[in-house]
């Protein structure tokens, strides 16, 4: 077999990427009046009720946030914000099967769908949320979460943290998140690691197994998690039986065999 050693696509004129396979994560940032209703809700969590039985992670302290700790607007900005990040990824992940769908699809399904696509009508609901409080040494093991869509936010982290990741040998994971999904494969990426910065918040789909690492340096990292479900109340992806009618009359018409 003989070797190319220059690979510059001088015979290739045009190339795309095609995205089949695989969950997507939405990066947002939390509202700054959000972040300082959360960091009161942490610096007074011995009020909250502790969640820890209901979790995997093995930390300081797990807590419930609830109408008891997050009262009135507080419960009503950071609901919305929950709400708002869950309708977001679950637009990005339609719109990426969309894509992959319309490339196999008659014209009268394209017709149907990329139209009603364009304009979801989403409802999401808020099914738990609850505070972590890590320590040195604290970590949560590979584990999923319930509902269709969960997230972390970061509220606090250590002061040392940075020091710590430069610090470390070749493989920096200290108090960072990692997520997995698929196997050790190549040209398949299996994996992926995020450096937790306060007021980061990420969202995506609640079976992605994901981990937490622990860290060395003093002090906390506050940070919390939630678990939502989205429902988009027009018509989505799927083909309703009257979308399949309309596609069989225009088969019919196609082939010539309309009545």
């Amino acid at each position: 077999m003989q070797t190319v050693t220059d690979t510059n696509q001088t015979t290739i004129s045009e190339t795309e990427v095609i995205r089949p396979f695989g969950p997507s994560i939405l990066k947002t940032k939390i509202p700054p009046v959000v972040l300082q209703d959360l960091i009161e809700v942490f610096e007074n969590h011995e009020k909250s009720t502790d969640h820890s039985l209901n979790l995997a992670g093995n930390m300081y302290r797990e807590f419930t946030i609830d109408d008891k700790v997050l009262p009135g607007e507080k419960a009503k900005r950071f609901v919305q914000m929950l709400g708002d990040g869950s309708g977001e990824i679950y637009k990005v992940q339609r719109l990426i099967q969309w894509e992959n769908t319309k490339r196999s699809c008659n014209s009268k399904h394209y017709e149907i769908v990329n139209t009603r696509i364009q304009n979801m009508s989403l409802t999401a609901s808020i099914l738990q949320s609850w505070g972590n409080i890590s320590k040195a040494g604290d970590f949560n093991p590979m584990h999923t979460h319930s509902g269709m869509i969960s997230g972390v936010g970061y509220v606090k982290i250590p002061d040392n943290i940075e020091y710590e990741w430069e610090c470390e040998d070749h493989d920096v994971s200290a108090g960072c998140i990692q997520f997995t999904n698929g196997a050790m494969q190549g040209l398949n990426v299996h994996s992926f690691r995020l450096k937790p910065e306060v007021g980061d918040l990420y969202f995506f789909p609640a079976w992605l197994m994901h981990e937490v690492y622990p860290f060395r340096s003093k002090g906390e990292r506050w940070s919390f998690s939630f678990n939502t479900n989205v429902d988009n109340l027009n018509a989505d992806l799927e083909l309703t039986d009257a979308d399949k009618i309309m596609i069989h009359e225009h088969r019919e018409k196609m082939l010539g065999r309309e009545s």
